[in-house]
């Protein structure tokens, strides 16, 4: 075994567990048991994974070859898929693979940490027929073990047209849920009246008397250097928190043009015509979409996203607000692809399809900004990516304002963005002691997780030209306190020392979670120490975070010097 295997992964695309990672001791485990049974290994959820069987299958480790595993299906009642085609009793298991319990059932992808060498990438091959005259661009075999791959024309057309929507839609579901508030505001109005208003006036004065006070206490209690409560160190850092919203595009910086990925129609040996996705070969052997500018796209969707949410912190007077590189330039970090996306077929030189299939595990930790081919030929620049919006909302309040990039790290998952207010806004206190802190020191994240419920505020308008009633949500955000469990160093010479993570602090602290990126973490003196931006999660529940060292942000300030 050229590289010695720690543990398996098991990284949850969609379902309930969707975007959590669990690991499994492989020294320990000789097999991984798969269904909603409370034994399971991998359990799923037994109110919302429906589709999946008590028992539903197991993932089987060579007794004579560790590096061989075998995908059993128990008779499951929906069956198992693995990159997309229908198991017959068992098969082979690569990792890298993407492993479907049930149509429409959750998807997770088999891997090993760390991945053996032998398995960088394993490539699942499908018999395919030769191509004729007839078909456009070939033809897949269509036997009882591979079953239909790809997507349907009509399917893809709808999901074009869901990509292009997915912004409006989300628009609208925040509106709808506004409008169940609007109905309980008016019958709260109409019932009560004066008597109403008054009484969340007084609330509102009540509610503000008690913030100056507590941060009356902060501001004293820091000046002796005294630690602080979560309550307190909230207090004096709420109104310095914002939530971030973005969205994405890849752009060809020749043309301006769009980048899309491309998808080819595959003809079934049925008649039937089914789109794949379709990918390319670098000149370092490395596996990436096959992309071209939008103009000259048949079929294919957008490399982008919409839609996501994140968190960051002030931290100047003038408006600079630090985040992750990941919120504010999505581009720069790994693409999550669409479940459709997989299987796809690999294209030769002359852009032909040949007989190897591509799965999620060969493109795993793509970067958009560093793909090197276009339309099937090598780039002499670098694409460029743009947000395509990038809204900043400060905390308990309504207006959305416009925010630009200032600066991306290159070394970690910081970045720094900027918003332009009238006045002096109050900013957060930095401190890098990252050469001096120690594991279980108190800390507190701060941010606005995906999952939180959100509030939203209802405005009669006073414009004349305008007289629509205005629906929009009002963040909060949410405050975990925690312990640094341990501190990952990087790479060094001198220690011989490696680390996935890079410099990070792992976190005891769990309930953040998506939109959480970004946030600061605060030390008990209430300085900024750490940008919150990662979760990992195993098969018992145990969660842990990561948080990126403030010396990252701080270089992006041009506070730190790197020689």
């Amino acid at each position: 075994m050229s590289t010695t295997v720690q543990n398996f992964v098991i990284r949850h695309i969609a379902g309930a567990k969707a975007n959590q990672i669990e690991e499994f001791d492989f020294q320990k485990h000789s097999e991984l048991s798969l269904g909603r049974a409370s034994t399971s290994d991998v359990q799923f959820d037994p109110d919302l994974d429906t589709v999946v069987s008590r028992e539903h299958g197991r993932i089987v480790k060579d007794a004579t070859d560790p590096l061989s595993f075998t995908l059993i299906d128990n008779n499951s009642r929906n069956g198992i898929m693995v990159n997309k085609i229908k198991v017959k009793g068992s098969t082979k298991l690569f990792p890298g693979d993407e492993i479907q319990l049930g149509n429409n059932g959750p998807v997770f992808v088999f891997d090993l940490d760390p991945r053996p060498q032998e398995f960088m990438p394993q490539t699942r091959m499908v018999d395919i027929s030769k191509p004729t005259a007839e078909f456009i661009p070939t033809e897949v075999a269509n036997t009882a073990n591979t079953g239909k791959t790809g997507i349907g024309k009509q399917t893809f057309e709808r999901v074009i047209t869901h990509e292009r929507k997915k912004s409006q839609r989300m628009l609208w579901t925040g509106l709808a849920a506004a409008l169940v508030l609007v109905s309980a505001v008016g019958f709260v109005i109409w019932k009560n009246g004066k008597d109403t208003n008054d009484e969340m006036t007084h609330q509102v004065d009540k509610t503000n008397k008690e913030l100056d006070s507590l941060r009356n206490t902060v501001s004293v209690k820091q000046q002796k250097g005294e630690s602080l409560s979560p309550e307190e160190i909230v207090a004096a850092n709420q109104d310095k928190v914002v939530k971030i919203e973005f969205g994405w595009q890849l752009f060809d910086p020749g043309t301006s043009d769009e980048i899309w990925h491309v998808y080819i129609p595959m003809k079934m040996q049925d008649g039937s015509e089914r789109y794949m996705a379709a990918y390319t070969q670098n000149s370092q052997g490395r596996i990436e979409p096959y992309l071209n500018t939008k103009r000259n796209v048949a079929m294919g969707v957008p490399i982008g996203m919409s839609g996501a949410s994140g968190s960051g912190f002030v931290v100047s007077e003038s408006g600079f607000i630090l985040t992750n590189r990941h919120v504010a330039a999505s581009w720069n970090t790994g693409f999550s692809f669409p479940e459709y996306a997989f299987p796809g077929v690999l294209l030769d030189q002359q852009g032909k399809p040949t007989n190897q299939m591509i799965s999620a595990g060969d493109v795993y930790g793509w970067v958009p900004s560093e793909t090197s081919m276009l339309g099937g030929r090598p780039l002499n620049s670098r694409v460029e990516g743009r947000n395509t919006y990038l809204k900043v909302t400060f905390a308990n309040n309504v207006l959305r304002r416009n925010a630009t990039v200032e600066a991306v790290s290159d070394n970690h998952d910081a970045a720094m963005i900027k918003v332009a207010m009238p006045g002096k806004l109050a900013s957060v206190e930095l401190l890098d002691n990252y050469d001096d802190i120690k594991a279980g020191q108190a800390v507190t994240v701060m941010g606005y997780p995906g999952v939180a419920p959100e509030q939203y505020m209802v405005r009669k308008s006073s414009d004349p030209f305008k007289p629509n009633t205005d629906f929009n949500s009002v963040p909060s955000p949410t405050v975990t306190p925690g312990n640094i469990g341990r501190l990952i160093k990087t790479s060094a010479e001198k220690t011989n020392l490696y680390s996935t993570f890079g410099d990070s602090y792992q976190l005891t602290i769990n309930a953040t979670g998506g939109g959480n990126s970004g946030g600061p973490m605060f030390d008990d003196k209430g300085r900024v120490i750490g940008i919150y931006y990662a979760g990992k999660s195993d098969a018992r529940g145990t969660q842990i975070s990561f948080a990126v060292p403030i010396k990252y942000g701080m270089e992006l300030m041009g506070n730190q010097k790197v020689l």
